[in-house]
């Protein structure tokens, strides 16, 4: 959250470069609320801040700044500077960062780190964005099976500053493979003497390296743990994701899936942050698309031409029609995506998704057919040119019926047959709903009124 109040005082004591001023803020102060003060300052006003404090509080502090932020800080420091920084950081921020700095620049500052610490980098860097392995951390605290429950309490004493989390100690083997895990509660309450591994537990949830981050997000949520260990294909232990990297994993899918949805392709950052080219770039590519898909609308209405000259009253009911199909096939749209991204419902699926939405969408067209029968039936005289107010009504509540039930399947259907083809079932699921109902809305629409008229 941020303090408008705080801020003023805080660039007073940078201009004015007190340094003992600016140590007493940031100690009254969380550093995720010290980073979010810094937000609005230049990289260089940043880094100077920062150059005021200890390591470790600089690295958490740096830690909860903006990616944008954090690069321009780094391209600033000396080399030195940022290796003790990356030294300081937890092991999977400092490889995000590593992977956003020029080539140049990581080949300047690997040789001043120590030697595990470029492996691990180089490591966890190397996975491919969105797996687990690319949102885990190599930072986790490992027990032998034939520690004693009190040697293993004073080896996490020992490591417990260094790691992410001491809650979970991770059991391994010599070839480094996961048998167990046992959570530090377990241990106090132990006898001191009895071993690990009559103590640990061996129905171990785990991940694949190389599994989706959001499966990864699923098992966390499901099995409400606090970390999940990653194993690779021979089942040895490489790290593990913890529940705040989770939730960051949750916003981005989250954001991801509103951004497409909407027909917008997602953004990396800040919303006002983005350059304007970008954004106009990622809003007009979809927007020109469905421009030219809408084309078929026109096509449709242009084939049905002297049908609605000749009863001029059909066209008052077009947007009314057309925007319910497109309502019901958007909700429809957003309840399947949804159901998909937790793993409630698959592909596999479809029959049953389909019988359900045609009873759904059957009850909510003859709900809305009431209402458009009612509201055709008070269509002033002026307006009906000679035709019949009953005989509109019709129409248009028969209309309204085939409509929505269309949209409603289209809106089911699609993001199924998009997971069914291995693209994600928010692409474009909303824009292109509302196109196509209404192009089939129109179609339905005239060819009931034929019928009936």
């Amino acid at each position: 959250m941020r303090h408008p109040l705080l801020a003023p005082d805080l660039r007073e004591l940078i201009h004015e470069q007190d340094a003992a001023g600016l140590r007493d803020f940031f100690d009254a102060h969380h550093p995720a609320d010290t980073a979010d003060l810094l937000d609005d300052l230049q990289p260089d006003e940043v880094l100077f801040v920062l150059g005021l404090l200890d390591g470790r509080t600089r690295a958490e502090v740096f830690s909860y700044l903006e990616p944008e932020l954090q690069d321009g800080i780094a391209g600033l420091m000396e080399r030195r500077e940022l290796a003790a920084l990356l030294t300081y950081m937890s092991h999977d921020e400092r490889a995000d960062l590593v992977t956003r700095l020029p080539p140049e620049r990581v080949e300047q500052i690997m040789p001043l780190l120590a030697q595990a610490e470029r492996e691990d980098i180089r490591r966890l860097a190397a996975y491919r964005e969105g797996t687990a392995g690319a949102v885990m951390t190599s930072d986790y605290a490992v027990l032998s099976p034939e520690l004693t429950a009190a040697e293993a309490i004073q080896k996490l004493r020992q490591e417990a500053p260094d790691k992410e989390t001491i809650y979970y100690s991770y059991v391994v083997d010599e070839g480094r493979r996961l048998i167990g895990l046992v959570s530090l509660k377990d241990l106090i309450l132990a006898p001191p003497t009895r071993r690990v591994a009559e103590i640990m537990q061996t129905d171990i949830i785990s991940a694949s390296v190389q599994e989706d981050r959001e499966v990864v997000a699923q098992k966390l949520m499901e099995y409400d743990l606090l970390a999940l260990p990653i194993v690779d294909t021979e089942g040895r232990l490489v790290g593990i994701v913890t529940h705040d990297d989770v939730i960051d994993v949750i916003v981005a899918e989250a954001t991801e899936d509103v951004h497409r949805m909407a027909g917008i392709e997602p953004l990396a950052g800040n919303y006002l942050q983005t350059p304007f080219v970008s954004l106009w770039s990622k809003r007009g590519l979809w927007l020109t698309i469905l421009f030219v898909g809408g084309f078929l609308t026109t096509v449709a209405l242009t084939k049905f031409e002297d049908f609605f000259q000749q009863f001029p009253p059909l066209v008052l009911f077009i947007p009314l029609i057309i925007s319910a199909g497109g309502n019901c096939g958007s909700q429809s749209a957003t309840l399947i995506t949804r159901a998909l991204a937790l793993g409630q419902i698959t592909p596999r699926d479809w029959a049953r998704v389909f019988l359900h939405e045609v009873l759904m969408g059957t009850s909510l067209g003859l709900a809305l057919g009431v209402v458009g029968f009612v509201r055709a039936l008070m269509t002033p005289s002026g307006a009906l040119h000679g035709m019949s107010a009953l005989k509109l009504a019709q129409v248009v509540s028969l209309g309204v019926c085939v409509v929505v039930l269309c949209g409603n399947l289209v809106g089911a259907l699609l993001p199924l047959l998009l997971k069914r083809v291995g693209l994600d079932p928010a692409l474009m699921s909303n824009p292109v709903v509302a196109s196509l109902v209404d192009v089939t809305g129109i179609v339905a629409y005239f060819a009931i009124a034929q019928a009936v008229l």
